[in-house]
């Protein structure tokens, strides 16, 4: 006799449509309890602990979004798929924006129903790795601001732990995007310099006499401009840890003068004669192939070699791709609770195409795209379709919007100009949602009343327009 590994529970008043329903999600390893009220839905639901709610829409006893409501917020992380005798868009939509996961009909094919069984267990899986891999960075490691579940990854977890303790000089190495800094922040954290100076800096956003002022300080009279002593970085760190993030674009001269206080924790600021010692942890990050850059000339060796010490190298995005779903389900609901927005609900063809996705930009990348889904479509369903054309390849042109892409390449005026666009669509349609009353579309944006107005002013939106619609 097989397990029972799927328990579901169909809530609907009709027998002849539960056995409609009962044929369709005929399987061995699935176990399916009908009721009739809500009521009897809400004490299965707890007793059970189901994989997944199925609801007739057309029950009576109480309005089916409001049912939907209910059965969401008594089991918020159980999948809800809305069922309906017919098609309808309209029924659809309001569905998914009252917590349904997807939405199928009687009438719709064998194929679609497993699609739709599928995906909501799926995305009951990725909620449940959510908090899973929460508990587990929270517990075993503590940075409760990474998640994984990739092998790599915890491996890289294992190193920071390890060396968390010590003292010695971290070199990070990894693509743009990869979360090193995050990594930094984690080594501090558990050091025993936490609750000293954490300083970071871009090394590669300064030229090279600026970045030896800010790094070293300087001294009244040095330079053109220094009216007065100034502390450098160094000392600001002294006791806790220094960042130096992108090592790799400093010049051979700034090597020099790091490599010296690398050795001799001790350095003199620009344009001074004394001494200035100093206790600081170094930690080391970059994207650059240091190993080639000092074949190249373009590396001191003897400095690489000083910060080879510990390195670390994290992975790229498309080598650790399961940590994708995990990572794009807490991006999600973590920018829609900050927007105040409903999070989309991703198709399976969708997130086949993200998985399958090389993401140059990485971790970051994904953030971001995230944070364009959760605006475009808030509530909606995010289909293949709505994925950009250098996931797709799909060639599209948008006249009306000043876009043009092929073959993976945007030909945009300004990524500015494209995010304008973006949020300018927002803005539209939450006005639209409360009939151009500012106060609520405010409330419902998470701004000010003023800021609105600027926004309004700039994207040449009116009020007016949106009354009554």
């Amino acid at each position: 006799m097989n397990e029972v590994r799927d328990v579901f529970v169909l809530l609907s008043e009709d027998d002849r449509f539960r056995q409609t329903v009962k044929a369709r999600l005929k399987a061995q390893d699935r176990e399916l309890f009908h009721v009739g009220t809500l009521a009897e839905a809400m004490a299965e639901v707890r007793r059970a602990e189901p994989s997944l709610i199925l609801l007739d829409m057309k029950i009576s006893e109480v309005p089916a979004l409001r049912a939907i409501g209910a059965l969401r917020e008594r089991a918020p992380r159980t999948p809800l798929v809305a069922v309906a005798e017919n098609s309808s868009v309209k029924l659809a939509i309001e569905a998914l924006r009252h917590g349904a996961v997807d939405f199928v009909s009687l009438d719709e094919p064998p194929s679609r129903w497993n699609e739709a069984v599928s995906r909501a267990l799926q995305e009951a899986t990725s909620s449940a790795r959510v908090e899973q891999a929460r508990e587990q960075v929270k517990d075993r490691y503590g940075f409760t601001h990474m998640l994984t579940q990739s092998p790599r990854m915890l491996d890289v977890f294992d190193q920071i732990r390890s060396v968390a303790q010590t003292d010695a000089t971290v070199l990070i190495l990894g693509e743009t995007g990869t979360g090193k800094e995050l990594i930094t922040r984690a080594i501090h954290e558990r050091s025993r310099r936490k609750d000293k100076p954490f300083i970071a800096v871009n090394c590669g956003a300064f030229t090279e006499s600026l970045l030896e002022s800010e790094l070293f300080g300087h001294e009244r009279g040095s330079f053109t401009g220094a009216v007065g002593r100034r502390e450098g970085l160094f000392e600001m760190a002294d006791g806790g840890t220094l960042f130096l993030d992108e090592l790799g674009e400093t010049s051979l001269n700034v090597q020099v003068n790091l490599l010296r206080v690398l050795e001799e924790m001790a350095f003199r600021r620009v344009g001074g004669r004394d001494q200035v010692r100093i206790d600081v942890r170094i930690l080391a990050a970059t994207n650059v192939h240091l190993g080639e850059a000092v074949s190249e000339g373009k590396f001191r060796s003897d400095l690489y070699y000083r910060l080879n010490v510990f390195p670390i190298r994290l992975p790229p995005l498309r080598e650790r791709r399961e940590d994708i779903p995990l990572l794009m389900r807490h991006f999600i609901d973590e920018i829609a609770e900050e927007y105040h927005l409903e999070p989309p609900v991703v198709s399976m063809d969708a997130m086949n195409t993200i998985l399958e996705y090389h993401w140059p930009g990485n971790v970051r990348q994904l953030r971001a795209m995230c944070e364009r889904w959760v605006i475009i479509r808030s509530g909606q369903r995010l289909e293949r379709e709505h994925l950009p054309s250098d996931m797709t390849g799909i060639r599209t042109v948008e006249p009306s919007s000043g876009f043009y892409v092929e073959e993976g390449r945007p030909l945009v005026d300004s990524v500015e100009r494209a995010i304008q666009q973006v949020e300018r669509a927002y803005f539209a349609r939450v006005l639209r949602r409360f009939g151009g009353q500012i106060e609520k579309t405010a409330e419902h944006a998470g701004i000010s009343r003023r800021t609105l107005y600027t926004k309004m002013k700039s994207y040449g939106l009116d009020a007016e327009e949106f009354r009554g619609s």
